[in-house]
């Protein structure tokens, strides 16, 4: 057996040379580069932001429904009471016209009647007194004047006007007398006739109008404490009512002078309660079902709806409300259709052009910081999604 060895054999040129130093120093740059250029990135990156802002078109949504009450409320009612009861007031009002008008009346006085003569003589009420100017005047009783004596009694102007005032001592001759009578007996004025006029207020329908609209106000002020109190319900309830006039009165009548005048109302009412969060709420649900997908309701104001009472019955406590409501309704920043997640990483321009495409968007307006960037941040967190 033959063993050989073998010895490494020196070719021309021997082991490769070890690199040089400005080989490492090129590596190191490169990588130095390379690195720089990861943290640029990383800092561009996360410098980068977006502020996208919708403004969205407000619609109306309209509500016409009706809903039934219950004291104790079947599935689809909601609790509530029915009262009624009937209220009424007598009330005195002024008349309002300060002015006042003037008003001819009759004039009024004492006479005495004197009999000269030898033999009784009666005079009926109503027998005329005649002034030597022609005004006329009555008597306002019977009187009786024996011989050679003098009565005294209330007379009063056949007429009325100032023009029939008298002097004190005026003499009145008896037309109803025989003629020859007549110079025997006779009246004569004792402190003279006085009035002829006055100021008075004339009523007009403003002045009834007016009395019957607060008496009602008055009478059904007090049908809604009292019905409040008979249905047992707290603050938190509200009422719908139904009010009937009965009567309406006055004790005169427009153009009658009057200073002051009578007023009579009486009212059926009748009230419905319901519990005001509950019944918000449910308006509030069902406009919120005649909402287009994605929209939401704004600055809806429960003080606008109108419930109006559709029928009653307090025997059964029972009723129906009808119910006309009205809000804005408009996209939101909670709506599934204008998430930041569909815009990501999309140019300005394609930004806008997608949520233009969705309906009740009005305007879309995209600023990217730096203003040389034009694509949205892939990252959610970069991106301000503002909805108006």
């Amino acid at each position: 057996m033959v063993i050989r060895s073998s010895r490494p054999s020196h070719r021309s040129g021997g082991f490769a040379p070890p690199p040089t130093s400005s080989v490492y120093r090129n590596i190191a740059i490169s990588f130095l580069g390379l690195a720089l250029i990861v943290v640029i990135a990383a800092l561009w990156v996360s410098s980068v932001y977006a502020r996208v802002t919708v403004k969205t078109q407000k619609d109306t949504a309209n509500l016409q429904t009706s809903i039934q009450l219950a004291k104790s409320p079947q599935p689809g009612q909601l609790q509530g009471r029915v009262v009624e009861g009937t209220f009424e007031k007598i009330q005195e009002f002024s008349v309002k016209n300060d002015q006042g008008t003037a008003v001819s009346t009759t004039v009024q006085g004492t006479v005495r009647i004197v009999n000269n003569y030898s033999q009784q003589q009666t005079l009926v009420k109503t027998t005329r007194l005649l002034a030597s100017d022609g005004r006329l005047y009555r008597l306002d009783k019977t009187v009786l004047i024996d011989p050679k004596q003098s009565v005294t009694v209330t007379a009063h102007s056949d007429q009325a006007g100032p023009q029939y005032v008298l002097a004190k001592g005026t003499k009145l001759s008896i037309p109803g007398l025989w003629i020859d009578l007549q110079k025997w007996i006779y009246a004569e004025t004792v402190d003279g006739f006085q009035g002829g006029q006055q100021m008075t207020k004339i009523v007009t329908s403003d002045d009834v109008t007016q009395a019957q609209k607060a008496l009602q106000d008055a009478v059904f002020e007090q049908a809604q404490t009292t019905l409040k109190s008979e249905a047992g319900v707290g603050d938190d309830w509200q009422a719908v009512y139904i009010q009937k006039t009965v009567a309406a009165d006055t004790n005169v009548k427009p153009g009658e002078s009057s200073d002051q005048f009578l007023a009579k109302v009486k009212l059926d009412v009748t009230a419905v309660y319901y519990p005001s969060k509950d019944m918000q709420a449910l308006v509030k649900q069902k406009l919120q079902e005649k909402l287009p997908e994605g929209h939401q309701l704004v600055g809806f104001n429960p003080a606008t709806v109108v419930y109006k009472v559709e029928n009653a019955d307090a025997t059964l406590g029972k009723a129906t409300i009808s119910i006309t409501a009205q809000s804005s309704s408009q996209l939101t920043e909670k709506s599934g259709q204008l998430s930041k997640n569909l815009i990501l990483g999309l140019t300005d321009t394609e930004a806008i052009s997608k949520l233009m495409g969705i309906e009740g968007v009005e305007n879309v307006d995209v600023s990217i910081r730096p203003s040389w960037i034009h694509k949205i941040p892939t990252s959610a967190d970069h991106v301000d999604l503002i909805v108006q």
